[in-house]
């Protein structure tokens, strides 16, 4: 299992991704989800992925050897020069499909589903930044101003912290704190999601990737944000007001 994220505000775009992956309880291995592609001045994008690790593998080849056939063959179509990026979530979708085709039924009669799901976003000259989620079906969404944000695998621990707290308005460091509180709180939750985490910090119109970070889990800054988040729900929680039939 896995957790990814992206978050989408009036600065830039943040994604963030842990770096386990696991086969049962006795099975555990670091694997790196998060793929940044940069051409500087031109476009910068980023690629998250969960699911099965040897589909997810294989996308990400695929869209290497596309990439390396453009290098040769004028015209030939890849992962950095399509037109926006929904024609680049499209791209990343066709990739999917093409490993399904190879893989699906084999994998159907081994007893596993064809499970991947993806995160695209980035920029692309002077237009503005965006994010999709691409599925495994090779279909995508969106991210928008009222959905602000894309999440990936083993979501459901992080969830309530960006929707409660996040919107599009906060500047990119707070969106940066926002990432990093509700992937520590799934690890927290989940032992099948865990540190290193990846981050990608993307300002808008910069297009260049500058801001990568990882975080083991005595990274002093993780460290000071899991302690200052714990403590300070445990202070919020004390300063309510008790109900009134319990108050003595």
């Amino acid at each position: 299992m896995t957790y990814c994220l992206s978050l989408h505000c009036g600065e830039g775009l943040v994604f963030l991704s842990d770096s386990r992956t696991t086969a049962g309880i006795d099975n555990v291995t670091l694997h790196p989800k998060m793929r940044v592609y940069e051409k500087e001045g031109d476009r910068v994008l980023c690629i998250l992925s969960s699911g099965n690790l040897s589909i997810t593998q294989s996308v990400s080849a695929f869209i290497d050897r596309d990439m390396e056939r453009a290098v040769g063959e004028a015209g030939g179509s890849c992962l950095m020069n399509q037109h926006n990026l929904y024609d680049t979530a499209r791209y990343v979708g066709e990739r999917i499909r093409e490993v399904r085709k190879l893989d699906a039924e084999a994998l159907r009669q081994g007893g596993l589903d064809f499970n991947i799901n993806l995160i695209v976003g980035g920029q692309i000259g002077s237009q503005p930044p965006e994010i999709y989620q691409v599925y495994a079906e090779g279909n995508a969404i969106h991210a928008s101003r009222q959905s602000p944000f894309l999440q990936i695998g083993e979501l459901k621990y992080g969830k309530p912290i960006v929707d409660r707290g996040f919107t599009y308005d906060p500047p990119l460091h707070e969106a940066v704190k926002f990432g990093l509180l509700s992937l520590d709180s799934t690890a927290k939750s989940n032992l099948s999601v865990g540190t290193p985490f990846e981050l990608f910090c993307y300002r808008a119109g910069d297009l260049r990737a500058s801001h990568r970070m990882v975080f083991e889990n005595d990274h002093p800054y993780l460290m000071d944000l899991r302690d200052r988040w714990q403590n300070g729900l445990i202070q919020l929680v004390h300063a309510i007001p008790p109900l009134d039939c319990l108050h003595r």
